[in-house]
């Protein structure tokens, strides 16, 4: 493992949780004796990056939670304690509401996808980091495949989500995960380092596909 940034040549002054440590029910919101931040994963960080992207963080918990799919544990989380974090602050709800859409008879949300671009591309790196104990400089992609496209202005982008949903549950189906708390957050692996793809599963139910590509020369 390096001892500088995960993402930049700056000397680690910390570290980042992989993926971001809000993600994970305190003990007080669980029942007795259960533990769902055994062995979280980090890696080195610069100030910069480890601050940068809190808000995205947030942002992200908040999108993840909200939808069908995820298990009781997620659906708890939201209803303990980032119910009490809007309490506290507003300011995420009215982002919300402020960009609420109607899709086939119910109330959604469209998402900023910047704000999940910028958090997918620090989640990419830092896992990358974690697994292989190198920093990636290649090409890095990603698909939500939890994200539906509905509502998208090109009318073959939820096909394609489909269609690579379906790709990788054929070539994700027997490959062992990684994570100590599966039922908040697992990963799994095909390829080596230099090319590879992940599949991030949070709350079991929604999923993240990475790729992993060299830059063209």
């Amino acid at each position: 493992m390096p001892n500088d940034c995960y993402l930049c040549d700056e000397p680690a002054v910390g570290v980042e949780h992989v993926p971001p440590r809000c993600l994970f029910p305190k003990a007080k919101d669980l029942p007795e004796g259960v533990d769902l931040r055994k062995k979280l994963i980090t890696v080195p960080s610069c100030e910069a990056h480890n601050l940068e992207k809190s808000r995205d963080d947030v942002y992200f918990q908040n999108v993840i939670t909200g939808c069908d799919c995820i298990n009781n544990v997620g659906r708890e989380h939201y209803r303990r304690q980032i119910r009490r974090q809007h309490k506290h602050s507003t300011s995420v709800l009215a982002r919300f509401a402020e960009r609420a859409v109607t899709v086939d008879d119910r109330l959604a949300h469209k998402v900023e996808i910047e704000r999940l671009d910028n958090f997918a591309e620090h989640l990419g790196h830092a896992l990358y980091v974690a697994h292989f104990g190198e920093r990636w400089h290649g090409e890095l992609g990603w698909v939500p495949e939890f994200l539906s496209r509905l509502t998208d202005s090109d009318p073959e982008a939820e096909q394609t989500r489909l269609s690579v949903i379906e790709l990788n549950d054929r070539e994700f189906r027997d490959v062992p995960h990684h994570g100590e708390n599966p039922e908040v957050f697992s990963y799994q692996v095909i390829g080596l380092a230099g090319h590879c793809k992940m599949r991030l599963h949070f709350y079991e139910g929604c999923k993240i596909f990475l790729l992993f590509t060299h830059k063209p020369e």
